[in-house]
């Protein structure tokens, strides 16, 4: 460690004080008000910040000064440097950059003592990580990213403009990277770290405040090389059997629908399911998922968070049928090459409150499932909202399948069959059931038609 000498923002930083916020006061919203403001992106208070405290297991970790005096009352405390932290998934949480005043820009001892207290509050859970989204080709936030300590991992988010890939690390993990963990706040505060462990925050915070800028000053259009992390985790194959070996050759034409709905499926026969589902309750277990390279199904609610029931019981046979004098029709709209139809599986999904699905494909080059389905069912009147599938359509691009940007978003509605291309990469964004009773459940049969 160095020894202490005054530096430039040393009258600052004595006076500076880290404080963790999981609720706003009037008086601490004012002075949020006033900081978001002097950064130039009001909107991060009323459209991020309190909709992520109100959602829960939030917090917001803050380098605060006071007024010398009066030391109380309105605008006596003010703000000069910000960080969130909210959960994606059980032991995974999101971390913003560290906003900090123009001013305070280059004041790296108090951002890195902001960071230090935020991922200090985050490391109280067992095994916790922390997570980013850097676009696929970006170059120097993989750099830093992965010299801090981060690995980036197959999990992906599609906008409209980039693919983003998310990287992972473990809280103290990071910490010692960043040199962290040999400093106290004080410490930080009054810069007597080592040159290069100085150096070394610097670069990483810096990369991550410039490089998630153009998204949350709001800069219409601009593509950021770093986004925000949403709740919910992503990307993996449905439980189930898993797919077995075949050759997977075709491809989706762009001008092609890539959804086919049917409406009014079961009829009169959807309220008798509605009944056989209800009184299986206790039979639902775990949504699990299939890794690939893994020929077992795993728990992992990271990627995906339901209650699935494989047993339809008498319903298995009347739902295939129905399913199947539609499976030729839908085919020839989706332009899919027929083949020789094998096994069929299918499954009840429960989707209760906060559930959901992250961004994934139902097949592989290794995969016989050739058609994926879900068939929308529920009590009325509906007592769910969310739940949407978002389908993206896959297209041969130097012989590999890749994801189209853009894509369509199809609503639950009852009664209703989706059919689309198992290798059409998808999820099912969260479900909110404000009653969280089963009953009032987003409901689905799904499952995948493979070729013989």
């Amino acid at each position: 460690m160095t020894q202490y000498r005054k530096h430039f923002y040393d009258v600052g930083n004595r006076s500076c004080r880290i404080d963790v916020f999981d609720e706003l006061s009037a008086q601490a919203l004012a002075a949020m008000r006033q900081f978001v403001r002097r950064i130039g992106a009001p909107h991060l208070v009323d459209e991020v910040f309190l909709p992520t405290l109100a959602e829960g297991d939030c917090q917001l970790v803050a380098a605060v000064r006071d007024r010398p005096w009066p030391p109380w009352g309105l605008g006596a405390r003010e703000i000069v440097a910000l960080c969130m932290t909210h959960s994606v998934a059980e032991g995974s949480f999101a971390v913003s950059p560290v906003y900090a005043l123009p001013a305070e820009l280059n004041n790296i001892g108090m951002i890195s003592a902001v960071y230090k207290e935020a991922l200090e509050q985050l490391a109280v859970h067992p095994q916790a990580e922390i997570c980013y989204l850097a676009a696929e080709d970006s170059m120097l936030g993989d750099h830093v990213l992965a010299r801090a300590g981060f690995a980036r991992s197959e999990d992906v988010f599609v906008t409209w403009l980039a693919r983003y890939n998310t990287y992972r690390a473990p809280v103290q993990k990071v910490l010692s990277a960043l040199r962290l963990d040999r400093s106290s706040t004080p410490e930080l505060l009054g810069h007597t770290m080592e040159p290069s462990a100085l150096v070394e925050q610097a670069l990483f915070h810096q990369t991550i405040h410039a490089g998630s800028a153009a998204e949350w000053l709001l800069a219409d259009g601009a593509r950021s090389e770093l986004i925000g992390l949403v709740r919910g985790g992503h990307a993996g194959k449905p439980g189930g059997v898993p797919g077995g070996s075949g050759r997977w050759e075709w491809a989706v034409d762009p001008e092609v629908r890539f959804a086919v709905s049917v409406n009014s499926l079961l009829g009169a026969e959807r309220e008798k399911l509605l009944g056989y589902v209800l009184e299986s309750e206790s039979r639902f277990v775990s949504a699990t998922v299939a890794v690939q390279g893994d020929d077992k199904t795993h728990v992992n609610e990271r990627l995906r968070r339901a209650r699935t029931l494989d047993d339809l019981g008498p319903f298995r046979d009347t739902f295939q049928k129905a399913l199947m004098a539609h499976l030729e029709p839908a085919l020839k709209h989706l332009r899919h090459t027929g083949f020789p139809v094998g096994k069929i599986e299918m499954q009840v999904t429960a989707s209760g409150n906060g559930d959901y699905f992250r961004l994934h494909a139902d097949s592989d080059a290794k995969s016989t499932r050739e058609i994926s389905f879900v068939y929308y069912f529920h009590r009325e009147p509906r007592r769910f909202s969310g739940g949407e599938l978002r389908l993206y359509q896959s297209r041969l691009i130097d012989g590999q399948l890749i994801p189209a940007d853009h894509p369509q978003t199809l609503s639950p509605r009852q009664d209703m069959l989706l059919l689309f291309a198992s290798a059409n990469d998808h999820e099912v964004l969260p479900v909110r059931v404000p009653t969280e009773a089963f009953a009032d459940s987003r409901f689905t049969i799904n499952g995948w038609i493979h070729r013989a």
